[in-house]
């Protein structure tokens, strides 16, 4: 992994949303069209609110999400209502968005659904939690070696997770890996200790491990203390 420490979480955010807008750019540049996928949680809220307003021909980017509850759009606890709420504003209102979940009447309706959608995100920019989960490939989920089976030819996988509410589709780790420009965003000594923890080696109680190991393809990680 690459490791970027900050003091201050507001620069780290400023920090992330220039180094994303930057690889979008690119990604433009490139083929016309740039992809990416995006967390929810609160933690993204500033960094969602940094990169809404970089100067970016945002017609030509599609948003995404990493994962996504089973929930109404209109729950509160909605990945695609905060991305609506926080990052769809200014400048960046321009760009396409492609939900995971549109009514969640059937959960498996909504997985089919939203595989056929899929782009391959040029971008993704992952969290973390307290149990070293990142996407919703949670420890102890009943299918996790299927999310971290890095053969899986599927980009979605639908997880009920152990200790946390809502059913979720969640991207895999073979799609993560199959992605372009892999990005971090943490915060805190707590999350830093399992941060360090998950990078001795891999192993699936900390699912976050299996992208901290060298690779052709390095996760990018932003710690603001």
């Amino acid at each position: 992994m690459h490791l970027n420490e900050f003091s201050q979480a507001a620069d780290a955010s400023a920090a992330l949303a220039q180094a994303v807008a930057a690889d979008l750019a690119a990604a433009i540049d490139s083929r016309g069209r740039a992809t990416l996928a995006v967390s929810g949680g609160r933690s993204p809220v500033p960094f969602f609110q940094a990169l809404a307003q970089t100067a970016l021909d945002w017609q030509r980017v599609t948003i995404t999400l990493v994962d996504e509850r089973v929930v109404p759009p209109e729950h509160a606890d909605s990945n695609a209502g905060l991305v609506r709420q926080y990052l769809l504003q200014g400048p960046a209102a321009a760009a396409a968005f492609l939900p995971l979940v549109n009514t969640a009447a059937n959960p498996e309706q909504e997985l089919a659904t939203a595989q056929t959608l899929w782009q391959t995100p040029d971008v993704v920019v992952l969290g973390m939690g307290d149990d070293g989960h990142t996407a919703s490939l949670f420890p102890a989920a009943d299918n996790l070696a299927e999310g971290l089976d890095a053969a899986n030819p599927q980009a979605l996988i639908g997880i009920v997770p152990p200790a946390a509410p809502h059913r979720r589709i969640s991207m895999t780790l073979a799609e993560l890996q199959r992605s372009g420009k892999l990005y971090l965003a943490i915060a805190g000594a707590g999350k830093r200790t399992v941060l360090d923890t998950a990078a001795q080696a891999v192993d699936a109680t900390y699912p976050i491990s299996y992208l901290l190991q060298p690779s052709e393809k390095p996760l990018h990680v932003y710690w603001a203390a």
